[in-house]
């Protein structure tokens, strides 16, 4: 069995286009795609289409996955800025209703069992004690913080997203997040390959580069809310 992991897309269609080419070029049997598939990139309705369409693809539930399958919090928290419900509603506006059932079905956690005796987790981030919302976001975490910041979550393997920046840990369990597949300051598409063997599970983490020929353009010709921002933050160039 071979896995392709991935999270923290952003609908970002050229690094997904290049993405399915890779996991292809792989043979992977499963793609697993840890939250946050679309907000913040200009192409939020194509992202999520052509992902819905690619055969044995799974989902975890993202926080921007979320408030469109559901809605936005109310009342609106305030670490949420009205430039940042000004995008959601746009991204929900641009998508439409079409697919509001398939992601309304899409776990908050998803776990598998490896021919070796290895459970796996996939999580966008650390689940709180109702296992519905995320805890509170650890900035630059060490690794014993981490380790207690997902010490509720069961699982050998835990796989998660939310931050973008790459992290590997190897303490009591390992925890792995091959950092943000669409929001970097390069057009380099970050992962996870998995291989599962009744004796073994090896991952191996990538960096590839892909073409984002008009990805920067996008954000102006569809005149994405809360733009300047999102480029001096996630997706600089």
């Amino acid at each position: 069995m071979r896995i392709a992991i991935f999270t923290d897309l952003h609908a970002n269609l050229p690094a997904l286009k290049k993405a399915l080419t890779v996991f292809d070029d792989f043979e992977c049997t499963k793609i697993v795609h840890v939250g946050d598939l679309i907000g913040i990139g200009p192409y939020p309705k194509e992202t999520l289409a052509l992902a819905l369409s690619t055969p044995h693809m799974e989902f975890v539930m993202g926080n921007h996955d979320y408030w469109y399958a559901h809605g936005l919090p109310d009342p609106l928290p305030d670490y949420m800025h009205p430039d940042e419900v000004a995008h959601q509603k746009w991204v929900h506006a641009q998508i439409g209703n079409d697919y509001y059932e398939a992601v309304q079905q899409w776990p908050f956690e998803m776990i598998m069992d490896m021919p070796n005796g290895q459970s796996l987790t996939f999580v966008h981030y650390a689940l709180n004690d109702q296992a519905n919302w995320f805890r509170s976001f650890i900035k630059n975490p060490s690794g014993p913080e981490i380790e207690n910041l997902f010490q509720e979550t069961k699982g050998d393997i835990i796989f998660y997203g939310h931050d973008h920046r790459p992290f590997d840990y190897r303490g009591t369990r390992r925890y792995l997040n091959p950092g943000s597949a669409g929001c970097f300051d390069q057009p380099i598409l970050r992962l996870a390959i998995m291989d599962c063997t009744q004796d073994a599970v090896n991952i191996s983490k990538l960096e590839i580069e892909y073409d984002d020929k008009g990805l920067m353009e996008a954000f102006d010709k569809r005149n994405v809310p809360a733009k300047a921002f999102i480029r001096k933050t996630f997706i600089t160039r």
